[in-house]
């Protein structure tokens, strides 16, 4: 399914005592991803807001395999509140995680970007809402927004940084049989994983859609061998 890459700039907390805690960030696509809308424009063009809410305990999930909704606001002329085109993701997360990841806002270690895997729902006329087309021999992103202008979010998921103590020169002379190799940052790391994630989402979608060609080319030739036999 398709991946998405996002990037926080803004972060808020809202604390409700009778309802449950939402943490709301203003996001943008991040830089060298790229979905087309089917309205012409971009969506690393526009701006859109992320609101994670604290699932509580006993809370049931409204889907069985759906984190939350991925909703495009198209842009409304009213004279009276003109506002410009955007889109909205709502995501729900158990208490526990929920409260390791506003640890981490709170000290200023939220992570530079974050990975939303949307479903390639389809509409009744059965065209994709969200999938990948080819233009100029080009592979994009497309989200067909006249057609589903809410996607569900089949996973979502954040890569937080965690601090590794470095070894002191008086660890290293303590111990000269085994100096050890230099370890690569968190940094490096976390763009590992990145990278290893996008590769297994981009491989997974190539894969099926080389199953379906291969599959018309087998319906076509059944077809052709079907009227050869009614000709002889």
């Amino acid at each position: 399914m398709p991946i998405i890459v996002f990037r926080p700039t803004k972060s808020r907390l809202i604390i409700q005592d009778s309802k449950s805690s939402v943490l709301v960030m203003k996001v943008v696509v991040y830089r060298g991803d790229s979905v087309k809308l089917a309205t012409g424009d971009m969506l690393e063009e526009l701006t859109g807001v992320l609101r994670i809410r604290e699932r509580r305990d006993g809370e049931a999930s409204k889907g069985a395999n759906d984190f939350g909704s991925f909703v495009y606001i198209p842009q409304s002329d009213v004279a009276a509140d003109p506002t410009s085109a955007g889109y909205q993701i709502n995501v729900a997360m158990a208490a526990t995680k929920f409260e390791m990841l506003i640890q981490a806002a709170l000290s200023d270690r939220l992570p530079n970007k974050f990975f939303l895997e949307t479903g390639e729902r389809t509409s009744r006329n059965g065209k994709p809402g969200f999938g990948y087309e080819v233009r100029h021999g080009k592979r994009t992103k497309f989200w067909d927004t006249h057609v589903q202008r809410t996607l569900p979010v089949k996973n979502f998921m954040f890569i937080l940084p965690i601090d590794v103590k470095e070894p002191t020169g008086a660890e290293l002379v303590a111990n000269p049989e085994n100096p050890g190799t230099s370890a690569a940052t968190n940094v490096h790391f976390a763009e590992l994983i990145d990278e290893l994630l996008v590769f297994h989402g981009e491989t997974k979608n190539t894969f099926l859609s080389l199953m379906f060609i291969v599959g018309i080319i087998a319906v076509a030739a059944l077809v052709v061998g079907l009227a050869l036999l009614r000709r002889i």
